[in-house]
């Protein structure tokens, strides 16, 4: 429910890990702002293996497993954070 999945983004050429933060990159000024919890992912290129070319983190005013039910509800807010669209079409990697 919970677990890491992995996306591959066809328009990028990419494969996405996407985890529940496990809260180690807060910092204080996040918290202070309001952060509690955070989705982190990570982005792998395909050109010739599958080397990370970026990340991130989506802060959030609520807890993870509070503001989603599944960690693939979180797909659009990574796609939306690593590409500036969370309507872009996306496979979930099984």
């Amino acid at each position: 429910m919970f677990d890491s999945i992995f996306i591959f983004v066809p328009e990028a050429g990419q494969i996405v890990k996407i985890s529940e933060g496990s809260g180690d990159n807060l910092l204080q000024e996040d918290m202070d702002e309001g952060y509690v919890d955070y989705i982190y992912y990570e982005q792998y290129g395909m050109e010739v293996d599958l080397r990370e070319v970026d990340g991130g983190m989506v802060l959030l005013t609520e807890p993870f497993q509070e503001k989603f039910t599944c960690t693939e509800d979180a797909i659009p807010h990574v796609l939306d954070m690593a590409y500036g669209s969370d309507s872009l079409e996306y496979t979930v990697l099984k």
